[in-house]
């Protein structure tokens, strides 16, 4: 545990005192912005003129101490930038970004005597790294101008630059591995996204992480439909893995990317399998050729100078942060299904809706449930239910036996019929790894035998931890199951 009280306090000059050009607030442009840059941007896009009036109208609160580190001599405001930025206008309005700002601030400084805000408490954090987890806290879980999701994940990255692991970070600011790695994935699409050769006006949009909307883009890249149909997949690190040439996708990405920022694509659209097969498509010559094949990696396609590290693995032995509160249902919120069949969308949704922890029973019934009807599902849409009923009449036939006409397979039988080579399902070969040992161990708590007694036996009493685990291991599957299936797809 970090120990705060030998973190030292000063009051220092404010014109000492230089803006953070690793500031998650400011666009990764890859370049060396001067303090000037930084200055004009927290200007233009942070509210710095409210913040500056705020303080002249009611003062500056001398609570909310600005946090610092000490690099190379110079004293960078870690914490606080938007403050700091403030109070140098305040002092120097001939700083300001054009002569209209300029007449503005100084308009401001005319209200306020310079002495009162000339020094500024201080609080001396010991390196960036001490100082995140209570920059995080203040930008994540309270009323400070909170950080957007593109924000928050170029924190993330800066920290995995300088050298942290996902497990580092997620016990360090007690976070499931699953939200920093969501957080990098973000951040590698948008990096991604920034470099497509765009023409100047949507390049303009795309390039302002303040203004793009993120999560309509990441509702498609996390979409299993939409990365078979770019040719790309993502590793268990969701580390960004491309199978065909590198053109090929960006010609997809780019139309995808142009639509957003167009606002042709938005959270009112694509919510059904219909629109997303009408939106691809939609593509004419910017559909990628998969037939192109290839390999290509995040870093191919970035363009800027400094290469980033890819997302680090994660441990299975690391200690697990303890505090963090677990989302309340089974199935995270961002997790989306899109089959067309009403009964498998119901179940869906109120398997999202139930709280794990006060309701095992009905969770572990309903995920049983939705593992079985899904998987169903997706076999018969694909076929593989037919070769299973062909395969299972063949072998009663030689034993003078009849298929009843309402035979329908077992979800063991499923599972060990997705899992055999021959079936080519599952590409993933983690995943493959993980079905296998649930079918395999019979007498493990994480089996499907297990997940069978949820249903069949009236002693068994499901938990919130094996629930979880359950989900762990079988989210992968339910990524391939609940995406609607080609009408002529045989494979996942």
């Amino acid at each position: 545990m970090i120990d705060y009280s030998k973190w030292k306090e000063a009051y220092l000059i404010v014109t000492n005192l230089l803006l953070d050009p690793h500031n998650p607030r400011i666009p990764d442009s890859g370049e060396n912005l001067s303090q000037r840059d930084l200055l004009a941007d927290l200007v233009a896009n942070d509210k710095v003129y409210e913040l500056a009036k705020s303080i002249v109208e009611n003062g500056y609160y001398p609570v909310e101490a600005l946090i610092i580190v000490e690099e190379n001599k110079k004293k960078y405001v870690v914490e606080g930038n938007r403050r700091l930025a403030a109070l140098k206008l305040l002092l120097s309005p001939e700083t300001a970004p054009n002569e209209n700002w300029e007449r503005r601030f100084r308009a401001l400084a005319n209200r306020i005597d310079p002495n009162a805000i000339r020094k500024v408490k201080v609080i001396r954090a010991p390196s960036r790294e001490a100082a995140a987890p209570v920059i995080m806290s203040k930008h994540t879980r309270s009323q400070i101008e909170s950080w957007s999701p593109l924000m928050q994940a170029k924190f993330y990255r800066n920290l995995v630059d300088r050298g942290l692991t996902v497990d580092d970070i997620a016990e360090q600011y007690n976070l499931n591995v699953s939200e920093i790695t969501d957080a990098l994935q973000r951040y590698t699409m948008y990096a991604v996204a920034c470099a497509l050769d765009l023409p100047e006006d949507i390049a303009k949009k795309v390039q302002n992480p303040r203004e793009f909307p993120i999560t309509n883009l990441e509702r498609l890249y996390k979409n299993p439909k939409v990365n078979r149909f770019l040719g790309i997949s993502f590793d268990e690190n969701k580390n960004l893995i491309g199978s065909v040439k590198v053109n090929e996708f960006k010609k997809g990405y780019t139309k995808i990317v142009t639509d957003i920022a167009k606002g042709e694509v938005h959270s009112r659209k694509l919510n059904t399998t219909a629109e997303m097969d009408e939106y691809l498509k939609s593509f004419g010559d910017q559909k990628p050729d998969l037939t192109k094949k290839g390999r290509f990696t995040a870093a191919t396609l970035l363009k800027t100078g400094t290469k980033r590290k890819a997302i680090p693995k994660t441990s299975a032995t690391k200690k697990k942060p303890k505090s963090k509160p677990r989302p309340r249902a089974l199935i995270p919120s961002s997790f989306s299904c899109d089959v067309n069949n009403q009964r498998i969308n119901d179940v869906f949704t109120e398997l999202k809706k139930l709280p794990v922890a006060q309701y095992p029973n009905a969770v572990g019934l309903m995920f049983r449930s939705l593992l079985e009807i899904s998987l169903g599902y997706y076999l018969d849409r694909t076929g593989h239910l037919e070769k299973m009923r062909s395969t299972e009449e063949a072998k009663r036939k030689k034993k003078n036996q009849n298929l009843p006409r309402d035979w329908h397979p077992t979800l063991s039988e499923m599972l060990r019929y997705i899992v055999n080579k021959d079936t080519d399902i599952i590409r993933n070969g983690n995943l493959l790894k993980a079905l296998r040992k649930l079918i395999d161990q019979k007498h493990e708590l994480l089996s499907i035998d297990s997940l069978n007694l949820f249903v069949h036996n009236q002693h068994f009493y499901p938990n919130e931890d094996i629930l979880r685990r359950f989900w762990q291991q079988l989210e992968g599957l339910f990524q391939i199951i609940l995406v609607e299936p080609d009408g002529n797809e045989e494979t996942g």
